[in-house]
Formats: C-alpha cells, sequence, structure tokens
C-alpha cells in the first residue's frame, strides 16, 4: 500500500507518499545486498544533513529571531576546534544574560504603565525559551602572513528580542557579527539552512541547545492506491493549485517525483510553506527525495 507522510516544521510543510507493506514496514528500495557507493553514501548524508537543518530551523525560529555570522579578527582566531567551541558558549552565555537583563528592563517599563507596543513584543520574546542552533567553519590561510593558521566563523541562529546590535557587541573577538533578523518569506525556507551544509565536516561541527522543538510528523496508509501516486507524480507534479487545495493554508514551492527501477513505485515529495505571501521565492535545494 502508499503511506502519505506528512512532516510539520513550523510554517514548513512536506509531503512524502511511498510504498509501504500491509505491516507498516517500508517496501526496500534496492536489493537486500546492494550498497551504495561511496560516492552515492556521502551524498545521502548531506542530504539527510540539509533535511534536519532546514526542519529544525523551521520549527524552531521566525521572523522574530535573529541569523547572524560572526568572524574572527585573524589575530584572535583560535587555533583548534575547541578554542572556538569555548568562545561561542561565551558567547551564547552574554547573550542570554543579556536578554535576562533587558527583559527587566521592559518589565520595569510596562509595570511603570507603558503601553509601548514594541516592549510587548519584545517581553513575548524575551520570556520564550533561549535557543540557538550554528555550525562551525574552519579557513586555513594558504598565503600571507597568516599562511598555515586556521580562522574560524559561525552561522548562528538565536532566539529574538535584543536589538541587532547587541548581538554584535555581545561578540569579542572579530571586525563582525552581521546579525540579522530571519526572513524565510523573503529569502526562501531553505536558503539560511544551506549555509549550514555548504561545507560541513560532520555532525560534531553542528550545534544546538537541547530544547529545540522536533517537526510534527504524521501518517496515513491507503490514502492513494499505488496507481494514484503514479498520477499525482505525472500529472499533478507542479500543479501548485491541486497541492494548494489539497493542503489549505499552504503555498506550493516544489515536488521531487521519483521512479524506483527495483521495486517498480513511484515516489513523490511535496514541499509547502504557510505564509501570507502571493510568490515565495525559489528552493535552491536540489536533491530532497531520498531512500
Amino acid at each position: 500500500m502508499e503511506r502519505e507522510k506528512k512532516i510539520i516544521s513550523g510554517p514548513l510543510l512536506e509531503v512524502d507518499f511511498f510504498p509501504v507493506w500491509a505491516d507498516g514496514r517500508r517496501m526496500p528500495s534496492r536489493a537486500p545486498k546492494e550498497k551504495r557507493s561511496t560516492a552515492a553514501q556521502q551524498k545521502y548524508n548531506d542530504t539527510q544533513m540539509r533535511k534536519k537543518a532546514i526542519r529544525d530551523i523551521n520549527a524552531n525560529f521566525d521572523s522574530g529571531d535573529i541569523f547572524m555570522c560572526p568572524t574572527y579578527e585573524q589575530s584572535k582566531a583560535p587555533q583548534s576546534y575547541e578554542e572556538a567551541l569555548k568562545d561561542s558558549d561565551n558567547y551564547l552565555r552574554r547573550i542570554k544574560r543579556r536578554r535576562e537583563n533587558e527583559l527587566k528592563r521592559v518589565n520595569k517599563l510596562l509595570a511603570a504603565g507603558s503601553q509601548d507596543r514594541r516592549l510587548l513584543s519584545a517581553k513575548k520574546k524575551l520570556e520564550a525559551p533561549f535557543k540557538y542552533y550554528y555550525s562551525i567553519e574552519e579557513v586555513k590561510y594558504k598565503t600571507g602572513r597568516y599562511a598555515g593558521r586556521s580562522n574560524w566563523h559561525f552561522h548562528m541562529f538565536v532566539t529574538g528580542g535584543l536589538a541587532r546590535e547587541d548581538y554584535e557587541d555581545c561578540w569579542p573577538n572579530g571586525v563582525r557579527v552581521n546579525a540579522d533578523r530571519f526572513q524565510p518569506e523573503r529569502f526562501g525556507p531553505e536558503a539560511a539552512a544551506r549555509y549550514f551544509t555548504k561545507d560541513a565536516q560532520g555532525r560534531r561541527r553542528i550545534k544546538h541547545s537541547r530544547n529545540l522543538q522536533k517537526p510534527e510528523t504524521k501518517v496515513k496508509d491507503a490514502t492513494f492506491t499505488r496507481r494514484g501516486v503514479e498520477l499525482l507524480a505525472k500529472r499533478r507534479a507542479d500543479d501548485a493549485a491541486y497541492w494548494e487545495k489539497r493542503y489549505k493554508g499552504y503555498k506550493f514551492i516544489r515536488t521531487f517525483p521519483r521512479y524506483n527501477e527495483y521495486n517498480g513505485h513511484w515516489y513523490l515529495s511535496v514541499i509547502m510553506y504557510r505564509s501570507d505571501q502571493a510568490v515565495l521565492p525559489e528552493w535552491k535545494v536540489g536533491d530532497w527525495l531520498t531512500e
């Protein structure tokens, strides 16, 4: 039978159609002893890491939060991953303390009778659990004064509530931080996550707080027949009106149809986003549906 699996990550919706056995086990998509080549396995791992980053970011951060790229001055750059990680931990602690102090200030102003809506908005975000998600990227200088030395920069999400200047001031080690508001509806809900997986060197270089909310998963079986999924893949793959009618409240972004030669079934992934915008930015991640 065919399974319809929905994964809801904040405003992001993924719908996967794929075959399963009658007992719910996923149907094999390749021969039992067939292994992926090294290149194929690496591509699979990269795709899975990218999908996880996109889901985690959309499930936990919105336009009230901050995306930034703290960078070291060359002379201040640590020469080990452990030192860079320690600096990032200290930076996040500074932000957390400043958020606590800012919440006290906001509450004091509101208690004094202020009706400023910006204060109410800031209070809501400052009272929310502090979350972070970031990657650490190493660069080796090949020429010049610092040839052979390492430098590091971070692609980082943190919970909002402070002014952008506050996030920048908390980083004492570099020439810039470039704190900016996360804008998935302008740049694309997968845009920032592409930075996290562009040059990733493995899981240990992606760090996040333990309180991240997990995406929600919903499963339905036998909603479509095998022939029905085939028709979706062949005739409805790019039919935005159909998908937006089926999943009301979401805007269509892209589909990924694929035929599996081994088991003779069609697979289909649909990517959608809850937004008030008439048209969403282009989805630039090219690989999505995997085995």
